[in-house]
């Protein structure tokens, strides 16, 4: 009987020393300290976690256990199960939804969207009418070009100042204002674009403006998917 007591308090030991003190403290709850046991061992486990990512998703557990057993929260409610957590880690922390958006990333947006609505445009009415009647220049590639540049960036600076929040939103009537300026410089860059010469600026068969107008749409839903490009015109 005293050999199965002693065999008892080997197993027992042999337990406590496969979770030493110091990945185990003492002022985790019983619950919090076998969840933390466990996702050590899941970590481990885990080859796309280098040493240095696995202690810093211990230490933060451990701060955030801590925390949340102030208000009687379990690490199970705080970070769902071990493997649910060890998902999160190795897919890192999520994008903010309301961070703002780089600009420039929606100039492009923007301005891939014009470009592409230009080239399927006159594509399409490429088809059905003779392109040598239009004027050269009004459907240059060039011109497009130029034109989508100038309306991308008024786009993104329209998206901006409607997106603001606080002190940094503009009024409705400076909108307006913005929105009448952004018509007039679009119409004028577009009178200028017309002047220049057609070996510059030729126009192009119905098929090869279908196709430019593809690419752009592909390139922006790549790019949308990429780099998370949100808030746009569509």
């Amino acid at each position: 009987m005293s050999n199965d007591k002693q065999a008892r308090n080997a197993g027992v030991q042999q337990h406590q020393k496969s979770k030493p003190a110091s990945d185990l403290p003492e002022e985790l709850t019983k619950k919090n300290q076998d969840y933390l046991y466990h996702l050590k061992k899941a970590l481990a486990a885990e080859p796309k976690l280098t040493a240095d990512k696995q202690q810093a998703a211990i230490d933060e557990a451990i701060s955030k256990m801590l925390a949340g057993q102030k208000t009687g929260q379990t690490a199970r409610q705080l970070f769902g199960t071990v493997t649910e957590h060890v998902a999160n880690i190795i897919a890192g922390p999520k994008a903010d939804p309301n961070a703002p958006q780089n600009k420039w990333l929606l100039m492009l947006d923007s301005s891939l969207m014009v470009f592409m609505v230009f080239n399927l445009l006159y594509g399409i009415m490429f088809f059905f009418a003779n392109n040598s009647k239009v004027q050269t220049g009004q459907a240059g590639i060039l011109s497009e070009l130029i034109l989508a540049i100038v309306a991308g960036y008024g786009i993104m600076m329209m998206q901006t100042s409607m997106s603001a929040r606080g002190k940094k939103r503009i009024p409705l009537w400076r909108m307006l204002i913005y929105g009448v300026i952004f018509f007039i410089v679009l119409t004028g860059t577009y009178t200028l674009v017309m002047l220049i010469p057609g070996p510059l600026n030729a126009n192009l068969p119905a098929p090869v403006y279908i196709v430019i107008g593809v690419v752009a749409l592909g390139l922006r839903i790549y790019l949308k998917s990429h780099f998370n490009i949100k808030n746009t015109v569509f």
